[in-house]
């Protein structure tokens, strides 16, 4: 799925902190965001995942702007794992690949076959 930012802006306490941001990875692309501590990385990535919201700008997943998806749509086709968070849980990796199928089921509906499959194939 190719993913593309466009123009974006995203800010704080209503102080743009990143501007102007553009950005194409075609499907099965790696891309890579670098640059200084500071100079807003993470803050693409957590507006790539929709924790935070752009104050200008775009974000599209396969030509489609994330502003329309429901969060449910969002989780099927985007994941994050990012490494500056802590976790008082000692989870597998099993069981991190597994979370990944939760946008698939329904509420405390728990796991099934296929979701147990997908994450085999996964694995």
């Amino acid at each position: 799925m190719n993913v593309a930012i466009e123009d974006l802006h995203v800010g704080y306490a209503g102080r743009d902190v990143v501007s102007g941001v553009r950005l194409i990875a075609a499907a099965g692309e790696t891309a890579g965001l670098v640059g200084p501590n500071g100079s807003g990385k993470s803050t693409v990535l957590r507006t790539v995942y929709r924790h935070l919201r752009p104050t200008a700008g775009r974000v599209l997943l396969a030509g489609t702007d994330l502003r329309t998806l429901t969060p449910g749509q969002t989780a099927r086709r985007v994941a994050a794992l990012p490494q500056e968070r802590g976790s008082d849980f000692e989870l597998t990796v099993h069981e991190v690949v597994a979370m990944g199928r939760m946008p698939y089921q329904r509420a405390f509906a728990g796991e099934g076959r296929a979701d147990r499959e997908a994450v085999a194939d996964a694995l």
